[in-house]
Order: C-alpha cells, then sequence, then structure tokens
C-alpha cells in the first residue's frame, strides 16, 4: 500500500481522534492485507499507553481505501448499520472522504477462529443459515446506493461472451461445448433474470452480493461461534438465491464435501427461512439462473482473461491452468441454466 493512499499521518490522526493522546506514535504498524480489485486493505496495529492503573495495550483495526465502484462500501456500511447492525459484517469505526470516489474505511478487525474452516460441513452451514437471517430481517427497502446492477450485468456479459468467442477453443476445452449455450444465456439474460427475482415465496432481499470463502470469515466470541461477512461492495437488492449459488459454487471448487451435499445445503437454506425443503422444478431453475448471473457478473470473464493473457510476462502455466478449471466450472453453470431456461 503506497504511502499517498494510506499513510502513518492519516493513521495516526484517526487513532487519535478515536483514543486521544494515548496512541503511541512510534508503535502504529501498518501491514498490507490481500485486498480487492478496487480495494487496498491493511491491518492497523497500535500501542496505547497506559493510565497509571494499567499498563499499556495492543489494539488492532483494519483500514481499507476503496475507489470506483467499491466507494460505495462507505454507505453501504453506514446505511445497512441501521437495520441489521453488527450481527453480518465488521463494524465500521470510521470513514474518511478523500475526495471523489475515494474513502478510506476504518473496520473492526474480525479475528478468525480458523485458517480454513470450510472443511467442516457445520460451519458451511452455519454460513447458509447466516445468509437466510439477513436476506429475512434486512428490509428490501433499505436505503442502499444506487447501483443499475441490471445493465452491468448486461454489459459484463457481452463482454464476456465476446472474450470467449475469440479465445481459441484449446484453451479451455469445455469452451467449444457451452458456447452454443453461453450466447443463448446472454441474450436472454434480461428475461431470465426478471423470472429470477420474480420467483416466490424468496422474491427479492438485500443481498451481500459476493459471498466466497475470501469473504467469509469464522469467529468465535462470547463462546459462540459465528460467520462474518466481509467486503459489501456489491450488496444491492437481489434475489436470495444470488447469493446462496455463489457461496455453493464457490466453495464446491474447494471442498468436494460440499458439492457432494450441495442440494442438503440448499434444502437447509429453505428450511432456515421457514419455508418446505422440498427442492422443487421452479426452484431448480431459479437457483441457475441466479448462478449464471453470477458466472456472467464477472467471474466467468475472469478467468477467462487470465488464461487470454497466458502468453504475457509473469503469467504462470500453473495460473492458466486454475483460471481453464475455474472457467470450465462457470460454462457448466451457464449449460445448466440454459437447460433450464430452454
Amino acid at each position: 500500500m503506497t504511502r499517498d493512499t494510506l499513510d502513518r499521518a492519516a493513521v495516526t490522526a484517526f487513532l487519535v481522534a478515536r483514543h486521544g493522546d494515548a496512541v503511541c506514535d512510534s508503535a502504529i504498524e501498518i501491514r498490507p492485507l490481500p485486498g480487492g480489485l478496487c480495494s487496498e486493505v491493511a491491518l492497523v496495529t497500535a500501542r496505547l499507553r497506559g493510565d497509571g492503573s494499567s499498563g499499556a495495550r495492543r489494539i488492532a483495526l483494519v483500514a481499507k481505501l476503496v475507489h470506483g465502484r467499491a466507494a460505495r462500501e462507505a454507505a453501504v456500511y453506514r446505511r445497512l448499520s441501521r437495520s441489521v447492525g453488527r450481527r453480518f459484517s465488521p463494524e465500521l469505526l470510521g470513514a474518511e472522504r478523500l475526495g471523489r470516489g475515494r474513502w478510506l474505511l476504518y473496520l473492526e478487525r474480525i479475528e478468525p477462529a480458523h485458517a480454513w474452516p470450510w472443511a467442516d460441513s457445520g460451519h458451511t452451514a452455519r454460513v447458509i443459515e447466516r445468509l437466510a437471517r439477513l436476506h429475512e430481517e434486512a428490509a428490501t427497502g433499505a436505503s442502499l446506493p444506487a447501483w443499475d446492477y441490471e445493465a452491468e450485468n448486461l454489459a459484463v456479459a457481452r463482454d464476456t461472451l465476446s472474450l470467449a468467442e475469440r479465445l481459441p477453443r484449446g484453451e479451455v476445452p469445455e469452451l467449444a461445448r457451452a458456447l452454443p449455450a453461453l450466447r443463448r444465456v446472454v441474450a436472454a439474460l434480461p428475461a431470465m433474470r426478471r423470472q429470477l427475482l420474480a420467483f416466490q415465496p424468496l422474491g427479492r432481499a438485500v443481498i451481500h452480493g459476493d459471498v466466497h470463502p475470501g469473504n467469509v470469515i469464522v469467529r468465535q466470541r462470547d463462546g459462540v461461534v459465528e460467520p462474518v461477512l466481509l467486503d459489501w461492495a456489491r450488496a444491492r437488492i437481489g434475489s436470495p438465491l444470488e447469493d446462496l449459488s455463489s457461496w455453493l459454487q464457490a466453495l464446491g471448487t474447494w471442498e468436494p464435501e460440499a458439492r457432494r451435499r450441495h442440494d442438503t445445503l440448499l434444502a437447509g437454506y429453505l428450511s432456515a427461512r421457514g419455508f418446505a425443503r422440498e427442492l422443487s422444478r421452479p426452484l431448480r431453475d431459479a437457483y441457475w439462473f441466479a448462478a449464471a448471473s453470477n458466472a456472467l457478473a464477472g467471474a466467468l470473464g475472469y478467468h477467462l482473461a487470465v488464461v487470454s493473457r497466458a502468453s504475457e510476462p509473469g503469467a504462470t502455466q500453473s495460473a492458466r491452468a486454475a483460471a481453464a478449471r475455474n472457467a470450465a466450472d462457470w460454462l457448466r453453470v451457464i449449460r445448466r441454466a440454459d437447460a433450464c431456461w430452454r
């Protein structure tokens, strides 16, 4: 993280405003963390002076610079906190506007209870239960920042199709069989999404919009193990099945057990919402429409782009192979949605 985006002066000013002169400037540490495409993230640790009756203590928080489309995350945190509080996300400790479309967020640090909890199907189920509570409790009329997601989804889908049509077929073997389905799904996407968003009894709700293992941490607080959702830049009003399919499809890439238990986990979401556990044909159709929407919102295009850049300096054979496998997984989702639509 560069000094012109997040430097010690900015961090110190925030810590002093929050903790007063107890902040020991020389003991502030800023360590970059993996971030998203439109954000930069750092772990901030500091030592506070004691007050005479107690010794020095350490504090930790996360600083996140968001810009471009991701800058809406600042408003999402503020507005959703009025309806769902801290039960689903880290606490927003502060936000500083740095200019047009640029915000520096200070967030509660979530200490993970497990480095990779998803081999335990119990943790996977807890995430599904947490999503059910979010979709049920967050009012559909929440004042989220404006975003014409439907127009953007369609534009990205068309770009993805264009890239797929230019890519040599041998780069992603699944592409030769899936390309006709991809063309049909992109053409049908607006109508497909209208049907998805009208599907009952789930209807529309506030959704996280980007649920995958990198955006979920399992923590233990007051003896209770609970999942916390990170990175709310894509939160919007949408179909709950968009969150659910995002979670199950992404997790299935890494955990075969999650793939094997897919229908059981899907039925578990229905149960958590108080609905019958029946996986009806209309429900399955809507689920695959949601999964295809997620694929075309950027996931498939990202992996195809990695494959297409394989000849560029720094590209590795392993990265290309992984991207080809992931693209093949998303193309199978496209074929499934095409079969449901037809």
